[in-house]
């Protein structure tokens, strides 16, 4: 995607997780694969329920391939395919978005 509309679809993730609360005095981050799943629930539940995310990652889906097809309103209709569905928008959403993160974790230590 271009530089705009990937950050649009990196806003759109924002305020979706903006919307979110995860009580982090739970969470145990230098072990957080072992962190109770259900901590993470809500957020979850929050982001693959937003229609707003599902439509970033569509717009994702533009230049994305799946099974050496572009990926189209019609991909995920056989019920074989659907499982692939939520992996597919992860993968997409991922690949526009962690860029504009990249570098935070070493800004955020200089500040």
């Amino acid at each position: 995607m271009s530089y705009e509309q990937a950050w649009a679809v990196t806003q759109t993730i924002i305020k979706e997780i903006e919307k979110t609360e995860v009580d982090i005095k739970n969470i145990d981050l230098k072990n957080i694969l072992a962190t109770d799943v259900l901590v993470f629930k809500g957020p979850i539940c929050s982001i693959l329920g937003s229609q707003a995310v599902i439509e970033a990652a569509k717009a994702c889906f533009k230049k994305c391939r799946y099974n050496d097809s572009v990926i189209d309103s019609m991909t995920f209709e056989k019920k074989d395919a659907r499982g692939d569905f939520l992996p597919a928008c992860w993968y997409a959403l991922k690949e526009n978005v962690s860029p504009f993160f990249a570098s935070l974790n070493s800004f955020l230590r200089l500040t």
